[in-house]
């Protein structure tokens, strides 16, 4: 295997989560200032426009826990990047919103393809030309649409309104696509032979469900920030016309923290950088909260982008090493309890915005699952290692 080779198959990797991921989801985060000053959208439709879109994720994610066939998944994961430019470039042809709502499910639809069916292939293709086992870099495709859509919304703001914007999104997607494409390698020839996962069946049963529970945790911790961080500091006067630098900042930590968070658990342990990373996200909360200067909000933003994609990124990188015989499936299992997160959290906080005039007590509600995460992180650890028999995975 040469080395450009498998330089040309992470580029197409990451490029494909920042179209599936990237636009297709994010770009959404800085078009709610623009559709709520051009059509005076309350809150609670902005957060139910993006829980329509978790709830994409969510199905996706149970789809993908019954398919067994790789090449069936190849084609999802092919379908994915065309789902993901057409349902961007129509969400600025109609302000009905009962379509929007069923563009943004179809979008997040894609989404799960580009980090499930995205992340379980590529760890195939990983194992099978014996590379390292790591997500880090396929993840950084998050940080990295995070930028693009902060990046692009600065650009095109003054130039072009609220619905030429989302085709514009849709266009830079539709370039993105053909390397993405283009590089893409045969993941049909990736087929691993079974392994594991027969030993204590009932304890690694209990470990994934614990799991799924911290998981959830995280998405909750994940979704609040992602949906509203802009609105956020939006609605701060010191803040006010720099939310897409907010967003932007969140976006450029979170880009190299993918590889820094695989070199730190490489060298002390994964569950301690678990640990770490459900912390700082945590922190990244209560800086909103406290201090709403603009040094304090970038702050957390750096904070909040370098550990949210720290958690992602291990916790399905984990399951996939446990499991890489088919590591889509577990990953789907996880992400099953993320999506949950996502498709419920956006919805009750824009509520209670909505009802006390900001955003306080949603960022305290989320502040508190982040610390419960925590724990049920411990337990999982300690299922995990009831489960094997053996220190846990990732412990030294």
């Amino acid at each position: 295997m040469k080395a450009m080779d498998t330089i040309k198959v992470l580029v197409a990797s990451v490029i494909s989560v920042v179209v599936m991921v990237g636009v297709a989801r994010f770009s959404y985060t800085p078009m709610i200032p623009e559709m709520v000053e051009a059509l005076g959208l309350s809150k609670s439709v902005v957060g139910m426009l993006a829980t329509v879109n978790y709830a994409g994720y969510l199905t996706g994610a149970l789809l993908i826990t019954r398919i067994s066939s790789l090449d069936l998944k190849v084609k999802l994961y092919q379908l994915g990047l065309v789902v993901a430019v057409v349902s961007t470039v129509l969400m600025g042809y109609t302000t009905d919103v009962w379509l929007w709502f069923v563009l943004r499910f179809v979008s997040g639809l894609s989404t799960s393809a580009g980090m499930l069916l995205g992340a379980g292939l590529l760890m195939s293709w990983l194992i099978k030309n014996n590379q390292k086992a790591e997500l880090g870099v396929f993840f950084s495709g998050i940080g990295l649409g995070i930028v693009l859509t902060a990046v692009v919304a600065q650009l095109i703001k003054d130039a072009f309104t609220w619905d030429q914007q989302w085709v514009v999104y849709g266009l830079v997607a539709l370039v993105l696509l053909v390397p993405a494409w283009r590089w893409m390698p045969d993941y049909r020839a990736c087929t691993l032979p079974r392994t594991g996962g027969k030993d204590a069946p009932e304890e690694r049963s209990r470990f994934i469900r614990i799991l799924q529970l911290a998981y959830f945790c995280a998405g909750v911790g994940y979704v609040v920030t992602a949906t509203f961080l802009v609105a956020i500091a939006e609605s701060m006067p010191a803040l006010s016309g720099h939310g897409w630098l907010i967003w932007l900042i969140a976006g450029l930590a979170a880009t190299p923290a993918c590889w820094l968070w695989d070199v730190f658990s490489r060298r002390w342990g994964q569950w301690l950088a678990l640990y770490l990373a459900y912390t700082l996200n945590a922190v990244s909360i209560l800086m909103l909260i406290l201090n709403t200067s603009m040094a304090s909000v970038m702050l957390s933003a750096v904070i909040y982008g370098a550990s949210f994609i720290g958690i992602v990124s291990m916790m399905l990188a984990m399951v996939g090493r446990v499991f890489p015989e088919n590591p889509s499936r577990p990953m789907s299992r996880l992400t099953f309890s993320y999506g949950t997160a996502q498709m419920l959290a956006p919805a009750v906080v824009g509520y209670l915005a909505d009802v006390e005039g900001n955003y306080t007590n949603g960022l305290w509600l989320t502040l508190v699952v982040m610390a419960l995460g925590v724990v049920v992180l411990h337990l999982a650890r300690k299922a995990e290692q009831r489960a094997q028999g053996a220190p846990a995975l990732g412990s030294g």
